[in-house]
């Protein structure tokens, strides 16, 4: 059984200008915690413009569904949020350029039996205050924003894993045909995901083979997975869908699907 542990994954945000400070340090950490277990981690940041530049830090929850909607909630306000676990220095920083600085960060679990995934998100969002106050004096409408989102993440012992496929269909929205479904999260335990379609013919024959690897996919997120058909000649197959969280747990739906 492979076992994932904990993550913290950068996520760049959409930004109307060039970056100014910038994460510079991994973004995808793993580890193990048990309950009452304490660990501490670091993330780097650097200015790469050159002008002095101020950061801040702060924290939200974070989640995302399969109709390409993402939401950064207020910081322990989702029921596996480890937001109130986390405390972190410095929560601004003041870099000249090309400094690099490094933010730090403790994670404490509770001595409670938590289980499976708990997860929240460090920003990491440049501040230009003279742009703030002009928008704030009505002189400029639109104030540009770059934040990273440093995924804070902790897997606590063995969880239950449930995976639901929804929605499954035959979909020419990108012009060749393709084996469209979504892919849900519905147990406790964060995993990549492995998918492959093995396809058989109406005489049962082997008709080729698809696969896709997708990130980490936290409980009660989803995502949108797609399969070109585009290279099968007209007519009704089988297709068995399988989802390998890379663990014992398989998860699979067969359906009939004709071109």
């Amino acid at each position: 059984m492979k076992l994932i542990s904990a993550i913290a994954a950068a996520l760049l945000l959409p930004a109307a200008a060039t970056a100014q400070v910038s994460v510079v340090s991994s973004t995808l950490e793993e580890r193990a915690a048990t309950p009452g277990e304490q660990y501490t981690g670091t993330i780097r940041v650097r200015n790469t413009s050159s002008a002095p530049q101020l950061a801040r830090v702060y924290q939200t929850d974070y989640r995302f569904l399969a109709d390409g909607q993402t939401f950064y909630d207020q910081a322990g306000s989702s029921a596996r949020s480890n937001a109130g676990w986390v405390t972190f220095s410095p929560s601004r920083l003041t870099l000249a350029p090309g400094e690099e600085a490094t933010v730090s960060y403790t994670v404490k679990v509770p001595q409670a039996d938590p289980r499976g995934s708990y997860w929240s998100v460090m920003m990491v969002e440049t501040v230009d205050e003279g742009r703030a106050a002009a928008v704030r004096a009505g002189r400029v409408g639109i104030e540009p924003t770059i934040r990273y989102a440093v995924q804070l993440a902790t897997h606590v012992g063995q969880a239950q894993r449930r995976i639901a496929l929804e929605g499954a269909r035959v979909s020419r929205e990108q012009g060749a045909p393709a084996l469209a479904v979504n892919v849900v999260n519905t147990g406790e335990q964060a995993d990549r995901l492995e998918l492959r379609v093995e396809l058989f013919d109406a005489e049962g024959a082997p008709a080729g083979r698809l696969t896709s690897t997708r990130g980490l996919v936290y409980p009660g997120s989803s995502i949108h997975q797609r399969f070109d058909l585009g290279q099968l000649a007209p007519g009704t197959y089988r297709a068995l869908l399988v989802v390998d969280t890379g663990s014992d747990d398989v998860f699979g739906a067969e359906y009939t699907i004709r071109i």
